[in-house]
């Protein structure tokens, strides 16, 4: 039976255009253009993943669109702390939770897409 970083490590091209999308989704959703950003690093590292899993331009934009993603999930909590104990508590607890979550995929994906450029990834 398989391990579950060996199905995660399989499909790391697909789970960084899961994680574009998604920041597509919120950047329409909230109206937030900060987020285009990590959503055209995730899609072009799951491009190249797919593609070009060897070159070396792979791991390196793969490592640095998870630490991306992460620092921009992690600036959205700060920017919602605020918000806990007022008016707006529901909404601010809601994308709390939700970019918490989201910083955690960052961090799944920042482990399953590290891989030395001597390594063959899948």
């Amino acid at each position: 039976m398989p391990k579950v970083s060996d199905i995660l490590k399989s499909n790391v091209a697909y789970e960084f255009m899961v994680a574009g999308v998604v920041w597509v989704v919120v950047a329409i959703w909230l109206g937030l253009v900060l987020v285009l950003w990590p959503a055209l690093t995730c899609l072009v590292a799951g491009l190249l993943l797919k593609f070009l899993p060897s070159k070396r331009i792979t791991w390196a934009w793969a490592t640095s669109s998870a630490v991306l993603g992460l620092l921009v999930s992690a600036y959205q909590v700060y920017v919602a702390i605020p918000f806990i104990r007022g008016t707006f508590s529901f909404v601010a607890i809601e994308t709390l939770v939700g970019f918490v979550l989201f910083a955690l995929f960052h961090l799944v994906l920042l482990y399953t897409g590290y891989s030395p450029a001597g390594k063959q990834t899948k």
